[in-house]
């Protein structure tokens, strides 16, 4: 799938808590409730209806999947080292089916963490460290700050510094610090980023409301973020520093 006017939600859980299953359940319902077949779908690149999906799964032993048809590309994965799991859904805009819906079905576990809403051309941009991927996508990147990988010689070499990106994203132990202009947040988020709720809610500029029980919705704009500059930029920052208090800024 083009990454060019494309938009991914991204969901995150406690580790071990998602099963393939479950999320399975959940496309089907939604992609029958809109009519949309559940044959027809690519698995790792070889055409597999959904209902075959699990099986084939398991056959390879594979915990998740990575799954695209139908205008939608669908990812499920733990991450053992940051102890999480997360599903990521990509579509395009204007999505066939409203991101509310799929958190409707998605957020409602206990260990439902955060999910957001990224435009994904500006997300892989705001997150991209490697200068061979501007050099590959004919981008220059040489007025953007650098820094050494940390890593020995002769492995080490300078990556693009991105810990002052308005949308970087940061895996963090057990969970992942992000910002979207649209976000869910769960009742274990809270405790884990020490956000104060209570702060967040009176925050002027924006739309809070409670979809699911245990579940915060916050929007801070009509659209994605799609630029770091000026305004755009200083609310993402805002938004960062409000719901990550003590890891915001802190060294990637």
């Amino acid at each position: 799938m083009s990454e060019s006017n494309t938009e991914r939600l991204k969901v995150v859980y406690r580790h071990e808590t998602l099963s393939a299953p479950s999320v399975l359940n959940c496309m089907e319902a939604i992609l029958s409730r809109h009519e949309i077949p559940l044959t027809g779908f690519e698995l790792f690149g070889k055409a597999i209806d959904l209902d075959d999906v699990l099986s084939a799964t398991q056959k390879a032993n594979r915990r998740g999947f990575d799954l695209q048809g139908h205008g939608f590309g669908f990812l499920l994965a733990s991450l053992p080292r940051f102890r999480l799991d997360f599903v990521s859904i990509d579509a395009a805009t204007p999505p066939k089916i409203a991101w509310d819906e799929w958190m409707g079905e998605l957020g409602g576990s206990p260990d439902f963490l955060l999910a957001w809403v990224v435009d994904v051309e500006y997300d892989r941009w705001q997150n991209a460290k490697d200068p061979l991927l501007f050099k590959v996508a004919g981008k220059p990147y040489e007025h953007l700050p650098m820094r050494s990988n940390g890593l020995p010689r002769p492995l080490e070499q300078k990556v693009v510094d991105t810990s002052s990106n308005p949308g970087r994203w940061s895996f963090r132990d057990g969970w992942i610090e992000a910002v979207g202009a649209v976000m869910w947040l769960g009742e274990a988020f809270w405790p884990l980023t020490r956000a104060d709720r209570h702060e967040v809610a009176s925050r002027d500029g924006l739309r809070i409301s409670n979809p699911i029980p245990s579940v915060t919705r916050i929007q801070s704009a009509d659209r994605n973020f799609t630029t770091a500059e000026g305004g755009s930029g200083e609310l993402q920052t805002r938004l960062r520093s409000l719901l990550f208090p003590e890891s915001a800024g802190t060294a990637e």
